[in-house]
């Protein structure tokens, strides 16, 4: 991990690392190689689910809007149709609503940033 200097170990994350003679960037690579939504989704029971435990309860503790909170909703209610319609291919139909979706909020995104850009440069150009 190239990055690994730009983050803040606690003393609590060295002292297990030292303790189970572990290196961080090992134990961080570990944690980055097992967040899956899909897989989590599809299997919340296997072994390696933690590290999608601990990014769904960041996702749920950075909620801050209804809209957010929607979209969200939207996505599980279309995931549930899917899988009434098709569990067999549960796993991959998964990752193709979740590349849809994240498609659509990157599309939202750039809409916000180009709409932001929109509205100072108004301001700019009344101001003269």
């Amino acid at each position: 991990m190239s990055n690994i200097d730009q983050i803040k170990l606690t003393a609590a994350f060295k002292q297990a690392c030292e303790i189970f003679n572990m290196k961080p960037e090992f134990v961080i690579q570990q944690f980055v190689d097992n967040v899956d939504i899909a897989r989590y989704m599809c299997f919340p029971f296997e072994e390696k689910r933690w590290a999608n435990v601990l990014i769904m309860e960041q996702i749920i503790a950075e909620i801050e809007s209804a809209d957010e909170l929607n979209g969200y909703y939207e996505f599980s209610e279309k995931w549930a149709a899917m899988m009434k319609k098709d569990r067999k291919n549960a796993f991959e139909n998964t990752k193709k609503l979740l590349d849809e979706w994240h498609k659509v909020i990157l599309e939202n995104r750039i809409y916000e940033i180009m709409k932001d850009d929109d509205e100072r440069n108004d301001n700019l150009s009344n101001k003269d």
